[in-house]
């Protein structure tokens, strides 16, 4: 008979058994009950009155599907490694991460099972306010570089000043095309964060931003003459741009776990620092958990209306000397002397050339490969090339 089969009238029985002249055994042995539950329910009842009589579920030492302890603390520490970091720190991300924790001999546990011992740890506090809203719709660009959402977000440097930070993203594979930190956001600002991201992964067939004027109408203009179109969301409508706007969350997130930045170049630092992260180690949840770079070599490209998609591009940034733009001992191209001192940003696709100063498109001319000065005139005192008149917004 066990424990939780004895009933409480022979429970009492025991308590108030006389022990003069009681043989034990056989008063056990007719109640059915052991002699070690017998004296183990009398000391309880001194201990604890009434209560040593209540029936006591056993406690297992251990619990076969417990996770180990070695494993949770493992969990809390990445947990917390992640966090202090200022990137995504859920059951997800933590599972995604986990092998390089522990090692691949050891079982990754499921998402159910992080997040049951966060919540155990106090790391989850269920909130319902903060169940995430699904919308009914989505929209993707089908390849790479198909389309670019670009827009500017405030942020603060140690000292309170206020200054920009304009972003990119490729619509398709949720790559960070580039972020960075400048004083204010214009159409030179614009164009040159665009520039160095298409250095970098290539130029897209057209980018969608809101109505900032830097955007719609300065960046517009300038990049129409590389073949690139441009669209814009509607006022007051942030979702249009939602995957940038998303991505503003996610850079702050991160840059609230660092220093304060001193200057616009310590800000720079952490952006850059960020990227890396974000396109090369950071597991993105719509993408199934994938990794955007990775993604983005994986997946067909797209590119300006009027080259191919594998033509390359070159990026130059020089200053005017004598009026001229010196591409080493390449290229001499002649601008204007009203521009010496200026940078300008010159970019090759082939032999098509686009000269951007200040935002602003100055020159656009085919190259001459077999010679090294390109005039602006010829010698019969004509343009080498056909200036277009901008176009009014």
């Amino acid at each position: 008979m066990t424990v939780k089969e004895v009933p409480m009238s022979i429970r009492r029985a025991i308590v108030e058994a006389d022990l003069f002249g009681l043989n034990v055994t056989e008063f056990c042995r007719q109640h059915g009950v052991s002699t070690w539950l017998f004296y183990q329910l009398r000391r309880r009842y001194r201990e604890e009155g009434e209560a040593g009589l209540e029936r006591r579920r056993p406690i297992a030492k251990l619990i076969a599907n417990r996770t180990p302890e070695s494993v949770e603390d493992a969990i809390v520490e990445l947990r917390k490694e992640l966090d202090g970091l200022g990137l995504d720190a859920g059951a997800a991300t933590i599972r995604f991460h986990f092998p390089a924790k522990l090692g691949p001999e050891v079982a990754v546990p499921s998402e159910a099972t992080i997040w049951r011992v966060l919540t155990r740890r106090g790391f989850i506090v269920s909130d319902p306010k903060k169940a995430p809203k699904h919308s009914h719709r989505s929209f993707n660009a089908e390849r790479a570089n198909e389309c670019w959402q670009i827009d500017d977000t405030e942020w603060a440097l140690a000292d309170g000043t206020v200054v920009k930070i304009i972003n990119i993203v490729d619509d398709c594979t949720r790559v960070a095309v580039a972020s960075k930190a400048v004083p204010s956001c214009t159409t030179a600002t614009a164009l040159d964060t665009f520039v160095e991201g298409a250095d970098r992964w290539g130029w897209p067939a057209r980018f969608l931003s809101d109505n900032a004027q830097a955007f719609r109408h300065g960046l517009a203009e300038a990049l129409r003459r590389l073949g690139i179109s441009a669209g814009h969301s509607r006022p007051y409508h942030p979702q249009t741009c939602g995957k940038v706007e998303r991505f503003h969350q996610t850079l702050k997130r991160f840059l609230t776990r660092q220093p304060a930045a001193a200057t616009l170049q310590d800000l720079q630092n952490q952006l850059d620092r960020f990227l890396h992260l974000y396109n090369h180690q950071r597991p993105h949840r719509s993408l199934g958990r994938a990794i955007p770079a990775q993604i983005h070599a994986q997946t067909p490209k797209a590119g300006p209306a009027d080259r191919a998609v594998d033509t390359p591009s070159t990026v130059h940034q020089v200053k005017v000397s004598k009026g001229n733009c010196y591409l080493g001992s390449r290229y001499m191209i002649a601008v204007s002397a009203a521009h010496t001192g200026k940078v300008a940003t010159v970019i090759i696709t082939g032999t098509a050339c686009h000269i951007f100063i200040a935002g602003q498109l100055i020159r656009q001319l085919t190259l001459d490969p077999t010679r090294r000065s390109q005039p602006i005139y010829n010698r019969r005192g004509r343009p080498t090339t056909v200036r277009e008149e901008p176009r009014q917004p």
